[in-house]
């Protein structure tokens, strides 16, 4: 409570390359809480608690009012940032007056949804499906892209998939870190790239760290 106070949380962005053409086509918006002395504390450890308090509601619309502050910047100054992708927690997601929230923040900045993605992960998708799908269409439908974050980490059924209106699959890095030394792993990942394509999905592989895992991703067209 005392970090959102002081103003202690910081926004970090993680760049989105297109592998064909090595082209920076977006970014993901991390959370970092910069605490004095002790460095920067990742959400894994803070998240957690924020949504236990319901303090993530309040940090959610920090978030959403940073990005896009500072994409309306990046626009002032002549750049071209492409799609800024941010998390949506379940909490947020069930809040009564989340869509006029985020009506509201678009306005403010000046901002077009159509410059934004939400990832939702697949526990958040399948916690009660028909209200879910519900809010989505509503986002779908200001514009906002929507992706499936962790995808593979979670139980949905693909038919239960196939009805929300995501355009994005994000392959979870845990399957991504040993994709070239796991045979296992390179089958379920690229089973994923194929069926992300077959659905007409933008397919990205989060957490490539090596010149071997870009190879196999690049090989096999994700």
């Amino acid at each position: 409570r005392r970090a959102v106070e002081r103003d202690e949380l910081v926004i970090r962005y993680q760049p989105k390359v297109e592998i064909a053409t090595g082209r920076v086509v977006g970014a993901e918006a991390l959370l970092r809480w910069r605490l004095p002395g002790h460095g920067d504390i990742p959400p894994s450890r803070f998240i957690p608690l924020a949504e236990e308090t319901n303090l993530i509601l309040d940090i959610g619309e920090w978030v959403l009012n940073r990005v896009c502050m500072d994409y309306r910047q990046w626009k002032t100054a002549g750049s071209e940032p492409g799609r800024i992708s941010l998390n949506l927690s379940l909490r947020q997601l069930r809040q009564a007056s989340f869509i006029l929230r985020c009506r509201s923040v678009f306005r403010r900045h000046g901002v077009s949804p159509t410059a934004l993605e939400l990832e939702i992960t697949e526990t958040t998708l399948m916690a009660d499906t028909k209200n879910t799908l519900r809010l989505l269409e509503e986002l779908y439908g200001m514009g906002l892209h929507l992706s499936i974050d962790d995808f593979g980490t979670g139980y949905s059924s693909l038919s239960a998939l196939q009805q929300f209106p995501i355009g994005t699959l994000k392959i979870d890095q845990s399957f991504v870190r040993d994709v070239d030394r796991n045979a296992g792993n390179a089958t379920l990942v690229r089973t994923m790239i194929e069926m992300g394509r077959s659905l007409g999905m933008v397919v990205v592989a989060e957490g490539v760290e090596s010149a071997q895992q870009l190879l196999f991703l690049r090989d096999n067209s994700c």
